[in-house]
């Protein structure tokens, strides 16, 4: 990987020494005469495309860039820079941590890079720079999505709760919450295949990448307990889809007795009434040979 979308007006002696910024965003296609930064399968898929922007605007963006994006400083060994920039970078990475969150900080013995959700500053010389961009773009969408199945668990529980008493005694008015429960059976569903994608993600077992990038990656989800906090995830979501395969079953077995109870009483009822229009004709054609017959005695 080359490191084209570094490309400056600056002779390359001297951009090698100039602090820089990008703005990576997520696409789900390449667009023309544009080179990729990475291309990535797992957790999901999707083309990271890095834009380089000035420094003092990547410094000065709001907390959250816009659709999804990650923002990138590049620090250089040497680089000339202001005297105030590690205040800077330090308040940069601080401007979009949640509560009770803390940037990530990993290193190899080439790279060095400090992480969150929506920033990144790399420490790196400019052979590497493409392998720590590379580690840094596939990390941050796992991370978030790591994140954001986390949240979405979270917000499970209290329906997991709510839907309990499906698991044992159903009444007519319970059966009305099957379209609640097909939805939380698509997130259960969901999250699984979110959770299995993350794991393939993780293991970065795509041939193409390079070593570097694969040690960096690896220590920035260390970093981070991306491991450990799939693994707390495993149970939860496994509960949740047989949670929702129980529930499914007892309301599917419930409105599959009612309409067996619905169905036998229809049987019965077309058979009384069978018997009953029997039952009249018979004694209606039996009065009738009786009038007859009394007609037919008269003198």
């Amino acid at each position: 990987m080359t490191i084209q979308f570094a490309a400056r007006t600056l002779p390359a002696a001297e951009r090698a020494l100039q602090v820089q910024a990008w703005c990576i965003s997520y696409l789900a296609a390449l667009p023309e005469e544009q080179v990729a930064l990475a291309v990535i399968r797992e957790p999901s898929p999707v083309v990271a495309v890095a834009n380089p922007i000035a420094l003092a605007d990547a410094l000065a963006m709001p907390a959250n860039p816009d659709e999804g994006s990650l923002l990138v400083i590049w620090v250089p060994p040497g680089a000339g820079h202001p005297a105030d920039l590690d205040g800077e970078l330090q308040a940069f990475m601080a401007r979009d941590l949640a509560p009770h969150r803390a940037p990530v900080h990993a290193s190899i013995k080439t790279i060095r890079a400090t992480c969150s959700e929506t920033r990144a500053v790399i420490y790196a010389s400019p052979e590497h720079l493409a392998d720590g961009m590379d580690a840094v773009a596939r990390f941050t969408l796992a991370a978030r999505q790591t994140a954001a199945l986390e949240a979405q668990m979270t917000a499970t529980w209290p329906q997991i709760k709510a839907h309990t008493p499906l698991t044992h005694a159903m009444t007519r008015h319970q059966q009305r919450l099957q379209p609640q429960v097909n939805v939380l059976t698509e997130r259960a569903t969901d999250m699984k295949t979110q959770y299995l994608r993350l794991q393939t993600a993780i293991e970065q077992l795509d041939p193409t990448l390079s070593g570097t990038s694969k040690r960096m990656y690896a220590d920035l989800a260390e970093a981070a307990g991306l491991w450990s906090r799939l693994e707390m995830l495993e149970d939860p979501i496994q509960f949740a889809l047989d949670h929702y395969e129980l529930v499914n079953w007892r309301l599917t077995e419930t409105a599959t007795a009612r309409k067996g109870i619905l169905l036998e009483v229809m049987i019965v009822v077309i058979l009384l009434a069978d018997f009953a229009m029997r039952f009249v004709e018979y004694f209606t054609h039996s009065g009738w040979n009786w009038w007859s017959s009394g007609a037919s005695i008269i003198p």
